[in-house]
């Protein structure tokens, strides 16, 4: 069962999208070869930033954090999240447009930073990532 990511509009959002797994090599020649090794892509990266949220967003967030167990479980993410992007954009964007079923997830080397910028108030960093995982 996923958990869900709260349902709070961040003020940035910063995205990569997924990536095919290749190798390249270039021969002494000068030539280039490239070799696919998966027909799906994954590593998709969500960067969030919340400014100058509430503490009870805050809370959220991390309750998320520690509900989901850092990177292990998968997360369920609202619309919200997207907003201000057309629905094509959309697509991309929770990486339905990939049909590589993307599981959504902290990522494992960044937990959420907290930086309070006045009292109840706080900036909120967070990054997710979407993979490919075996069920």
């Amino acid at each position: 069962m996923p958990t869900s990511f709260p349902a709070i509009e961040p003020s940035s959002r910063r995205f990569k999208t997924a990536e095919f797994a290749t190798t390249s090599q270039t021969s002494q020649s000068g030539v280039t070869t490239r070799r696919l090794w998966a027909d799906r892509p994954s590593n998709a990266t969500l960067d969030l930033q919340f400014r100058n949220i509430s503490d009870t967003n805050t809370s959220a967030i991390l309750s998320a954090y520690n509900a989901a167990k850092g990177p292990v479980d998968e997360l369920s993410l609202p619309v919200v999240l997207f907003n201000g992007a057309d629905s094509t954009l959309k697509t991309y964007l929770n990486t339905t447009a990939t049909g590589a079923d993307l599981i959504w997830s902290f990522a494992e080397d960044s937990p959420p930073v907290v930086e309070s910028v006045a009292p109840n108030r706080s900036t909120v960093t967070v990054k997710l990532v979407a993979e490919l995982r075996m069920s």
